[in-house]
């Protein structure tokens, strides 16, 4: 329960790294990411990477034939651009007391990748949120700028599981081990 809090926090507070700066031309009609720092994401790092995990116990109602959901599951993705933009994904799914709770963000801005000393640091510029609670939506909506994080930094290193998928291997904020985030 505490990584799946620690996790949900770090959802909501991502964010931030320094190298050479650029900015996205600013004269670009609907450029969300106008006027970030951001550098060019190198070849290794341009890719979708995703993390996710889940418990082995799931619910059913008393009927058996209704499935209620599993547990808890969720899933952490970050698509790297080579122009310096990023798109964050997060999605969490939880049954407690019969009730299943769905929560989901997509964030959007830029990165400033350090390949020297191995850190990113995102600036994100627009996010959208929803939950669910038993199916019905309870809030969905686009995050107001004061809402959005000012960013954090992490470390990364990159690698090869025993399985041969290229891997990211990404220390968060309030994570002591690093997190691997498979190539998708």
């Amino acid at each position: 329960m505490k990584k799946l809090l620690l996790l949900l926090t770090l959802a909501t507070f991502i964010g931030a790294t320094a190298c050479e700066k650029d900015t996205i031309d600013p004269q670009v009609p609907g450029d969300i990411t106008s006027g970030l720092p951001h550098t060019k994401v190198p070849a290794d790092l341009k890719a979708l990477w995703m993390y996710g995990n889940f418990s082995t116990t799931e619910y059913w109602s008393q009927n058996p034939s209704t499935y209620v959901g599993n547990a808890l599951q969720f899933a952490i993705a970050f698509k790297f651009e080579e122009n310096g933009t990023y798109t964050h994904y997060f999605t969490s799914s939880s049954v407690l007391g019969g009730i299943s709770t769905y929560q989901q963000s997509v964030t959007k801005g830029t990165v400033e990748i350090d390949v020297a000393s191995k850190t990113i640091k995102l600036h994100p510029a627009s996010a959208h949120y929803k939950r669910t609670r038993s199916n019905q939506v309870l809030e969905e909506r686009d995050l107001a700028k004061e809402e959005i994080s000012a960013g954090s930094s992490f470390t990364y290193t990159t690698g090869v599981e025993p399985s041969g998928t290229r891997a990211l291997y990404l220390t968060l904020n309030g994570t002591s081990q690093p997190l691997t985030f498979l190539l998708k």
